[in-house]
């Protein structure tokens, strides 16, 4: 069954080969931007390969840590996913980007309802941040709880670094990986790759959006961060299935770090306090509210792409 908001074009590889293929070009990806974003770290600072088993003082000490880390991330995200998406779908698929869009030309206000939609849903996705962060684990499995605490620790630690900025110029920096580098080639391999090909596969599209938003979120290996960004792995992937522009969602992922990158640039000035970054004490209300603003939301927003497809 050819994905419903795909071209006229029919897509016929095998649903199975064709993710093994994919996963591939992904671990390659994964290997390549490793070692591109090392020997980029190593000129950048002229640390060795034996400075990395403690990369996170090291760095820290560095006059250039923190532009080696985030030339480190960009070029890791650029080669794993834009790069290896992009190769894949020309390689293997032999598509043009453009086939990615059924519907070619969104106007303006689809992209304002995605903006709108995530704002309401900022206190909603707080809450299940704030629920995720609470999870406990069986007795029996404590060992694997402190294992994944520590891993959250050490992850949450490189996100404070990386989001500690000393300049406007930095900020502008953290803006282009964070969140647009990341935002464009995560929704190219999740929406437009993972998710069109396993509703290829199940025949439902319900289904192909929450399994590749269940692997979009594992694979940021944060346990105590899974559900929210399920929640919006799942989101931005209704964003892409109604109106069938692979823009879309990547502008609904680009405003999401974007954000939060802005937030802690605000912070960092002493603009905002830091407490509104975790919203954890939003009133039942304001998330009952927030829940229900964003059902409405995505409700509507569906109905308006509707309604201009038929336009166009």
């Amino acid at each position: 069954m050819m994905y419903p908001n795909s071209p006229s074009r029919p897509e016929n590889s095998p649903v199975l080969s064709s993710l093994l293929i994919l996963f591939g070009f992904i671990l390659i990806g994964m290997v390549v931007g490793n070692v591109v974003s090392s020997l980029g770290m190593i000129w950048m600072t002229d640390l060795s390969f034996q400075d990395f088993q403690d990369l996170g003082t090291t760095l820290r000490q560095h006059p250039n840590g923190w532009y080696a880390m985030i030339f480190s991330q960009g070029m890791a995200s650029l080669i794993m996913f834009t790069g290896a998406g992009l190769l894949y779908w020309r390689l293997i698929e032999k598509r043009p980007f453009r086939d990615f869009n059924s519907f070619q030309n969104p106007s303006p206000g689809i992209f304002l309802f995605v903006y709108l939609i995530h704002v309401v849903s900022l206190p909603l996705s707080s809450w299940i941040q704030a629920t995720n962060e609470r999870m406990k684990l069986p007795q029996s499995l404590q060992a694997l709880e402190t294992y994944m605490r520590s891993m959250e620790d050490r992850l949450a630690d490189l996100t404070s670094f990386l989001t500690t900025y000393d300049s406007f110029g930095q900020f502008l920096l953290a803006f282009l990986v964070i969140a647009v580098i990341a935002g464009f080639g995560e929704e190219l391999i999740f929406r437009g790759l993972l998710q069109r090909k396993l509703q290829q596969g199940f025949g439902n599209a319900h289904i192909a959006i929450w399994l590749s938003a269940f692997v979009f979120s594992a694979i940021h290996f944060q346990f105590y961060g899974f559900f929210p960004r399920l929640f919006l792995g799942a989101m931005f992937g209704y964003f892409y299935w109604w109106s069938g522009n692979l823009w879309v969602a990547v502008a609904g992922h680009i405003f999401n770090n974007g954000l939060a990158v802005l937030v802690m640039y605000l912070i960092h000035l002493k603009k905002i306090s830091p407490e509104l970054e975790k919203m954890d004490q939003v009133p039942v209300y304001g998330i009952v509210a927030s829940a229900l603003l964003t059902s409405f939301g995505l409700w509507y927003f569906q109905r308006y792409v509707q309604q201009e497809k038929v336009i166009a």
